[in-house]
């Protein structure tokens, strides 16, 4: 997956309508599916507002483990294809 710039992610999270997508398809679904799996929703939401302030390394260890998770990588990759559409 390569790394999207700064602006590209900022205007790719403002199209509600590529969001819309991406949150109904079935990779995000699945990928909902190993997050329920391996996070309680605190703890999500915890990394997710950490990440947000700018500490990232809980989300990158969360990253990797997905990336571990049979399937888990290629469903991030097929996510970033789309996103970065």
């Amino acid at each position: 997956m390569k790394p999207m710039n700064q602006s590209k992610l900022q205007q790719a999270l403002g199209d509600k309508k590529l969001m819309e997508r991406l949150t109904n398809s079935p990779d995000a679904k699945a990928l909902a599916d190993i997050l329920a799996k391996g996070q309680d929703q605190a703890s999500l939401q915890k990394i997710a507002e950490n990440a947000a302030k700018g500490d990232t390394a809980q989300l990158k260890q969360l990253i990797q483990t997905i990336t571990t998770t049979p399937g888990g990588a290629e469903i991030l990759q097929r996510l970033g294809n789309r996103f970065g559409k």
